[in-house]
């Protein structure tokens, strides 16, 4: 049995609707997922292994440029639009079971944000490893809007998506008195594997957080992020 510490995968799922190939489009002179690449190298593990998930052919040519392995190619089951991470992580997991390695941290850097600065990569990953109770961690940003005043349809009256127990009618209350809530990026997302083969969850019920700037939030999953992206940058 080969036990490694850390487990990265770059999970990149052709067929993007909302852009074109958007893994492979061009920003700041190369394609997306380039970037996401070169900050899998900026982690100062020794004992890791880099994978791209994925089941497109162009991308598994370009990982293999960077020295990342990603044979055999995800299955189309775990390919579709609905497809949970859960299933490309216990994927790769038993892509390397075959292989008879085991590891105890898994990190998933997904291609959509492109943007990752060594210090923070370190940082977080050294904050994790560190905390002996967490199953997970994930990447946070301040919310733009408070999820406080937002409904759903029941019929055709209204329901508000949560209350505040003790705030009466929180939907009606002054932003300011609201809490402040976070959105999660997909920046980093680490989670403990203790050398299993397959996992229940990558997220667990015990999730730290660890909150990012304004560069490292960026988001391109559509062509509105693309536009605020390059306006921004």
């Amino acid at each position: 049995m080969i036990k490694k510490n850390l487990l990265i995968i770059v999970p990149a799922r052709s067929g993007s609707k909302s852009i074109k190939n958007k893994n492979m489009y061009k920003i700041l002179r190369k394609p997306l997922i380039n970037h996401t690449f070169e900050s899998s190298y900026l982690i100062n593990e020794k004992s890791k292994i880099i994978h791209c998930s994925t089941n497109s052919k162009k991308i598994q040519k370009l990982a293999k440029k960077y020295k990342i392995n990603s044979d055999p190619l995800r299955p189309k089951k775990y390919a579709r639009d609905f497809s949970r991470d859960l299933e490309f992580v216990n994927h790769t997991l038993s892509i390397y079971r075959k292989k008879n390695i085991c590891f105890k941290y898994g990190l998933i850097l997904r291609p959509t944000n492109p943007i990752r600065s060594k210090k923070s990569l370190n940082r977080s990953f050294k904050m994790f490893k560190n905390n002996k109770t967490a199953f997970s961690m994930k990447s946070i940003y301040p919310s733009k809007k408070t999820p406080f005043k937002t409904w759903i349809k029941k019929g055709k009256l209204l329901k508000p998506v949560v209350l505040i127990k003790n705030i009466h009618e929180s939907f009606n209350s002054p932003r300011q008195k609201l809490p402040l809530t976070f959105d999660q990026t997909g920046t980093y997302e680490y989670f403990k594997i203790n050398y299993k083969y397959k996992l229940n969850s990558v997220s667990g019920n015990k999730i730290m957080y660890y909150e990012i700037s304004r560069n490292e939030s960026l988001d391109i999953d559509n062509l509105k992020d693309l536009k605020n992206f390059k306006e921004f940058i």
